[in-house]
């Protein structure tokens, strides 16, 4: 007698073994994603990068198309306004290329700049599918980060004298790339201190390891003797206090005197640090007795900045083409100086590049970020909360760093994206699980 089978018997052992497939695929997404990212903030290593980054990409498409075809929980769809901006900023750059002064230069650079860079909001946007992953790569993020801050602490506070650009060259991409990636990563560390599955708590280890981190990262960020980073760190810290005094005001009401002070004595070493690397800085720029507001007064980007708006002016609209040094040659040849080779405003530049449609573009898509913040620091949960602050401070601390250079491009631009996918990507699944809960 031949034995009946039971189809229902089949397409579930076929269900059990796509749920392991895809468990495997996710666990495999999530470590390349760290590795892309790790070795994308570690300046040279391209081949490796490029690697890491290919094998992420592949398994993040292979879980979307899964998602939508057999997963039960698909990757979630942004908010429109999120992509709409982020498509009007991507789609006008682009569009430059045809009116550029430099159209082989401006091809390469949207490749680079606009594909890369949405290539890597989608990779870390799937990758992030639960609170385990979160932790993997902003661990990840912050632990790079402490690596790399060791090294340039041995490479520049031990050997004194030493020109901090020339020895954070090789693995920190030089100062800029450097401090603005230690601008990205400070906002993360709280997050660390959250319960698991999202954190690793407040344990004796964890408290000792962020504290640690945070004061690793201090004295790294001196080391590169760059003023700006304080300003940023400035700016962080206030946006921080501020919106957490609000949203966690009940809090605040029993111990505001404690809040206080600790935002004080944050500003007050910020405001020590600062005017140390100001000092530092006319020593090393200027003579020894130049004082610190002559070295702002005779600072090159002033005459940079005059000379950039009257090209503006030139091209109001449509600008010059996507890239951030598409008048390299240019601002060189006028100001004689090799390191103004762009605008050295991340908006200026913009407006440069694109017009000030572009520029236009470029402010909508980081507003839409700060609304989707802001909503989820509104919501009733803690942890998103967290989140929301966490992607406002990163993004005021951004702006602001970037208000005296352009580091919108290279390693810290997909940093940038990276950690915006993160927070986003995760903060959009915990907010529309919460909303399907019973």
């Amino acid at each position: 007698m031949l034995q009946r089978i039971d189809p229902r018997a089949g397409a579930g052992r076929a269900a059990a073994m796509r749920a392991r497939v895809f468990a495997y695929v996710e666990i495999s997404l999530v470590t390349w994603a760290c590795l892309y990212f790790a070795l994308n903030a570690v300046s040279g290593l391209t081949y490796g990068r490029s690697i890491a980054f290919g094998l992420a990409l592949a398994l993040a498409l292979w879980l979307l198309l899964g998602s939508i075809f057999y997963d039960a929980a698909p990757v979630p769809r942004p908010d429109t306004y999120l992509w709409i901006t982020v498509v009007a900023w991507a789609g006008w750059s682009c569009a430059s290329y045809f009116w550029s002064l430099h159209p082989a230069y401006s091809r390469a650079e949207i490749g680079t700049e606009v594909g890369w860079g949405l290539c890597t909001v989608f990779v870390f946007y799937v990758a992030v599918r639960g609170a385990a992953s979160f932790r993997a790569i902003a661990t990840t993020a912050v632990g790079v980060a402490v690596l790399l801050s060791v090294i340039a602490i041995h490479a520049v506070l031990l050997r004194a004298g030493a020109d901090p650009e020339k020895m954070l060259a090789h693995l920190h991409g030089g100062v800029g790339a450097f401090s603005t990636y230690l601008v990205l990563v400070v906002p993360l560390l709280p997050m660390l201190l959250a319960p698991r599955p999202i954190g690793h708590g407040t344990g004796a280890a964890s408290v000792a390891c962020v504290a640690g981190s945070f004061i690793l990262l201090i004295v790294a960020a001196r080391a590169t003797e760059n003023r700006m980073i304080w300003l940023a760190f400035g700016a962080g810290f206030i946006v921080a206090a501020g919106l957490a005094a609000w949203r966690w005001r009940a809090r605040l009401a029993r111990a505001p005197w404690r809040w206080t002070a600790v935002l004080l004595a944050l500003l007050l070493v910020l405001g020590v640090l600062f005017v140390d690397a100001a000092m530092q800085r006319a020593r090393t720029d200027h003579r020894d007795d130049t004082s610190v507001a002559r070295t702002i007064a005779d600072d090159p980007r002033l005459v940079l900045w005059q000379s950039t708006f009257e090209r503006i002016r030139e091209r109001p609209w449509l600008g010059y083409g996507f890239g951030k040094s598409i008048l390299r040659t240019e601002l060189q040849d006028e100001l004689r100086d090799p390191m103004l080779a762009h605008a050295h405003n991340l908006f200026v530049s913009q407006w440069l590049q694109t017009g000030v449609i572009g520029m236009l573009a470029l402010c909508a898509m980081l507003a839409a970020l700060g609304f989707r913040y802001v909503a989820f620091l509104r919501a009733d949960d803690g942890t998103l909360a967290a989140v929301g602050l966490t992607g406002l401070t990163m993004l005021a601390m951004f702006v602001a760093k970037n208000l005296t250079d352009d580091f919108m491009i290279r390693p810290t631009s997909k940093e940038f994206w990276a950690m915006s996918a993160l927070l986003i990507g995760y903060g959009i699944r915990r907010e529309r699980s919460a909303a399907l809960a019973p």
